[in-house]
Order: C-alpha cells, then structure tokens, then sequence
C-alpha cells in the first residue's frame, strides 16, 4: 500500500507548471512584479485568451493569485500554497527515489 496519497490540489498543481508557456508565465513574477493580463501576454507574445486560459489554470490550481484594482486584475505568485506543494511533491519524490 502507497503511504502517499497524490492529492487532487497536489495533481493540480503540477499540472498547471507542467506547460512551457505556464512556467514561462510563472517565471515572468521572478523580479517580485504584479503582472496583469495585458502585460503577460504583450511580454510572451501569446494570445489574450491563451494568457487568460492560462492564467485562470494558476489561479484555480493555487499557483497565483489575482486581485482586481479598478479595470485591471493583477496576478503574483500565491508563495505560500506554492512552497507547501512543492514540499509535498519534494518528500513524495525523495521517499521515491531514496536507496
């Protein structure tokens, strides 16, 4: 019997960084900026529905958050609930792998 059990919240997360353009997206908040949707996708060329769709998968999937101001929705990176999936998957990984 597995002593781990994947989360759905856990699957979730993983999946939405597991895309090239997601991580690319998630990379663009490295310098601690707030992006909004105009910006991210006028910086990675993509498409405002395929920056929208992806964004939404973020949110939903705890990666960013989002806040609305005025007419704009910014987004950053929700460091909390990213630093305890990532140590989930990372104990996961390290039970895996470990001789």
């Amino acid at each position: 019997m597995n002593e781990f059990a994947v989360s759905q919240e856990l699957l979730d997360f993983v999946k939405s960084i597991g895309s090239e353009s997601r991580m690319n997206i998630l990379l663009l908040f490295l310098d601690g900026q707030e992006r909004t949707v105009n910006q991210i996708t006028e910086i990675l060329g993509l498409g405002q529905p395929t920056t929208s769709e992806h964004l939404a998968i973020m949110r939903r999937s705890g990666v960013l958050v989002s806040e609305k101001r005025g007419k704009e929705v910014y987004y950053r990176p929700d460091r909390v609930q990213i630093a305890r999936q990532l140590e989930t998957l990372s104990n996961i990984l390290k039970k895996c792998c470990q001789e």
